[in-house]
């Protein structure tokens, strides 16, 4: 059985692969055009991180069996084309909800407090900035959770301990799911955003979701609300996003994630002092990565050993190999 890796993994998933006895070979990069065919055609698993993988390397693997992704999204892998041709593209459901979910909270907390101005003025020695009354307590305020799934439910939790008021909404529709995160029931989008005092963005990337936020939904949010996205960069309008800030529709926003990554520096959140930016960092502590990394391996060897594995982006997969 022989894995290739786009990347090295993190060393609890390279320490699985040795002790369940896996051939494993890193490439050479991540131009794909410098991976020689015998790599390639030697493939049980290829597993990737968040670069892109098109179809032509894929075709290029005439015994894939699994396709493995050591995360959630699956944007940057061809899982069309991988279901047509029988390849489940295994992911690694919940391994990062704690870490994306209290990273959600520290941006609402670092919005809350305006600790991006407070540390850059202080610095400036303006002591004064204390007291400009930007800051606000989380208790009682109203956060709107859109996507109440791993990563969403978790971070509700975490704002209830703290006394928030939580606001879900979901894409499927699936109430039930909203009231056992212990969010109120949000019926449209729109509810959400208008009674939310910070919004956080838990969906997906699909088709339906690109731009999902705009500015005609950044619009519908309170001028004093925060918006918060640690879930794909193109579920936001970037532009209008940071329009809307620089032009106090809203307070501002946390965002972690980006349209192209990495991110470009002329990237417009960039001009707006009122948005905080992180490197896509959430999901990367080392107790997160070691899980992802676990759950990749360990789906794409069941899947190697002919076992169907739940946690895959195309499950109707398993009914083209039956």
């Amino acid at each position: 059985m022989k894995f290739v890796l786009s990347l090295p993994l993190a060393p609890a998933g390279m320490e699985m692969m040795e002790k369940l006895g896996i051939q494993w070979e890193v490439g050479p990069g991540l131009n794909w055009e410098e991976y020689p065919d015998a790599l390639l055609e030697s493939a049980d698993a290829l597993i990737v991180r968040l670069e892109k993988c098109p179809e032509s390397v894929l075709r290029r693997c005439p015994n894939l069996k699994v396709l493995g992704r050591p995360g959630m999204g699956f944007e940057n892998v061809p899982v069309d084309y991988c279901t047509r041709r029988g390849i489940p593209v295994v992911l690694a459901p919940g391994a990062n909800a704690r870490s994306v979910a209290e990273h959600a909270l520290a941006l609402i907390f670092a919005c809350a407090k305006d600790l991006k101005e407070m540390d850059a003025e202080n610095r400036k020695g303006n002591w004064g900035i204390r007291a400009q009354g930007k800051q606000m307590e989380l208790a009682g305020k109203t956060v709107g959770i859109v996507g109440v799934g791993g990563i969403g439910s978790l971070l509700a939790h975490l704002c209830r301990a703290l006394g928030m008021d939580c606001l879900g909404w979901s894409h499927s529709r699936n109430r039930a799911r909203v009231e056992d995160a212990g969010c109120r029931y949000g019926d449209t989008l729109e509810e959400v955003l208008r009674e939310s005092d910070f919004v956080s963005l838990h969906v997906p990337l699909l088709e339906e979701t690109r731009h999902f936020i705009g500015a005609r939904e950044l619009a519908m949010m309170k001028p004093t609300a925060f918006l918060i996205n640690t879930a794909r960069g193109a579920v936001v309008d970037e532009q209008a996003l940071a329009d809307a800030v620089n032009q106090g529709v809203i307070a501002g926003a946390g965002v972690d994630v980006y349209g192209t990554e990495p991110a470009d520096l002329d990237n417009p959140v960039f001009t707006a002092p009122r948005i905080l930016c992180t490197p896509h960092s959430a999901a990367l502590t080392p107790d997160s990565w070691a899980r992802m990394a676990c759950a990749a391996v360990e789906g794409c060897y069941a899947v190697c050993q002919g076992k169907e594995w739940k946690g895959v982006a195309n499950p109707e997969v398993w009914g083209r190999k039956s």
